[in-house]
């Protein structure tokens, strides 16, 4: 996998075409694997799409006690094995971010692989194929770097300081993310 996928909150417009693109995928049964959240919905409409971090040490993996959770060479962390899986749910409540969801119906635990079978290949996931507003993107590491660097200065610009929330430092750099 030689691009990553880049997240840009600001730019979500709700639209959650991201969702439906994710319903849509094949061996998804129509459930979708990605979220839109609001920020803040007391204080704005604001949104932003929510999927697999594809943590460096995922903690789903840490805590799954049947070993169900494997993780490519590439860092994208599956959903669990369906013949591993036994249903225990550590894994819901080891993510920091709350990514994987369980199927009570399947009795086993599914979240965003970052559509693998495509991603491998250099094609977009399902749901960067479907953003029209660029928040979600599928760009090369160089592209990625630059968007970082203007973000940065932006930042710088418009006065915002860095976040301290630690979550983010378990993202790896092939995802690359902003939260302000």
């Amino acid at each position: 996998m030689k691009k990553v996928m880049y997240l840009e909150f600001e730019r979500c417009i709700g639209c959650r075409s991201c969702q439906a693109a994710c319903r849509e995928c094949g061996g998804h049964d129509a459930k979708e694997r990605n979220y839109v959240e609001y920020i803040d919905f007391f204080e704005s409409r604001q949104t932003f799409p929510m999927m697999c971090m594809q943590c460096k040490d995922p903690a789903c993996a840490r805590v799954c006690p049947a070993n169900a959770i494997q993780i490519t060479e590439e860092g994208v962390v599956l959903s669990a094995m369906e013949e591993k899986c036994i249903g225990c749910r550590n894994c819901t409540f080891g993510c920091p971010f709350g990514i994987p969801k369980f199927d009570f119906e399947e009795n086993k635990m599914y979240k965003c692989d970052m559509c693998y079978d495509r991603t491998k290949h250099d094609i977009a996931p399902m749901c960067a194929s479907v953003c029209p507003s660029d928040a979600i993107r599928f760009i090369d590491h160089e592209e990625m770097m630059e968007l970082r660097r203007k973000r940065t200065q932006m930042n710088l610009i418009e006065g915002k300081k860095p976040s301290e929330n630690d979550k983010w430092q378990y993202v790896p750099e092939f995802f690359g993310v902003y939260s302000d």
